[in-house]
């Protein structure tokens, strides 16, 4: 039974695409070669990435708590892009939270940084050409308050970056990989992939912040950062969010 469900699903799927692809006139057997070039999958993983912590949120926050909304918004001038909204119910406070992927290549053994000495990566936490140009301002920097929850992995930061060709390569540093594999308790790509394709962190604005703005490419720490924190404890913390809401 469970497979012919599958099947059916699998055959709705593809006439789906069989009619977006009528609808914007793609050479149907071009479709994958499209959407895996260089210049459209980082936009694909970043839209999926939106997805993914949506439907992240509604399987850690307490339904009969909070309303998780995917906020398909086109961006308007001088305001912010907001993937998520997250509702509280009992108080109607709205919570802004966004995703933003890991900077590709970033991961860093941190022997030879000055900044830190341990096994750290950077998020990409500051705004596309698109939005600095809708913001009206030519500072490509967040303010504080202008998300109330950020949310990454650390999966781009193990992707090459400025690569050639329709793969996505990956690092190659040895010694680098012994650090992530023993941080991840896995024993090869397969695994590390997986382990860090699920390694939700997420973080308050405030708790980053330099002269009232997010830094651009915020550190995270591979282990104990104090900011950035495992994504199971973000309904404490935006409890917290709601409490000092209220209190204003």
């Amino acid at each position: 039974m469970n497979n012919l469900i599958k099947d059916d699903e699998n055959r709705v799927l593809g006439g789906k695409v069989v009619e977006y692809c009528k609808k914007y006139s793609i050479p149907i057997e071009y479709f994958f070669d499209i959407v895996e070039d260089q210049k459209v999958n980082p936009m694909m993983r970043g839209k999926g990435m939106e997805y993914e912590i949506y439907l992240l949120l509604q399987k850690h926050l307490t339904p009969s708590e909070w309303i998780v909304q995917k906020l398909n918004l086109n961006p308007q001038p001088n305001m912010p892009d907001v993937d998520i909204g997250v509702t509280h119910r009992r108080t109607g406070i709205i919570l802004k939270v966004e995703a933003k992927p890991s900077v590709r290549d970033s991961m860093n053994s941190g022997k030879k940084t000055k900044n830190y000495k341990v096994p750290h990566f950077k998020v990409k936490c500051h705004r596309s050409r698109s939005n600095i140009s809708l913001s009206g301002s030519s500072n490509d920097r967040y303010a504080v308050d202008t998300f109330d929850i950020v949310i990454t992995n650390p999966s781009n930061s193990i992707i090459k970056g400025k690569t050639i060709g329709p793969d996505l390569e990956l690092i190659q540093d040895e010694e680098l990989l012994r650090i992530l594999f023993d941080y991840y308790k896995v024993g090869d790509m397969e695994g590390l992939l997986k382990a860090i394709n699920n390694d939700w962190r997420f973080v308050l604005p405030s708790e980053i912040a330099v002269e009232g703005f997010i830094p651009r490419t915020p550190y995270v720490l591979l282990e104990n950062d104090p900011h950035w924190l495992p994504i199971g404890q973000i309904e404490s913390k935006m409890l917290e969010i709601v409490r000092r809401m209220k209190r204003r």
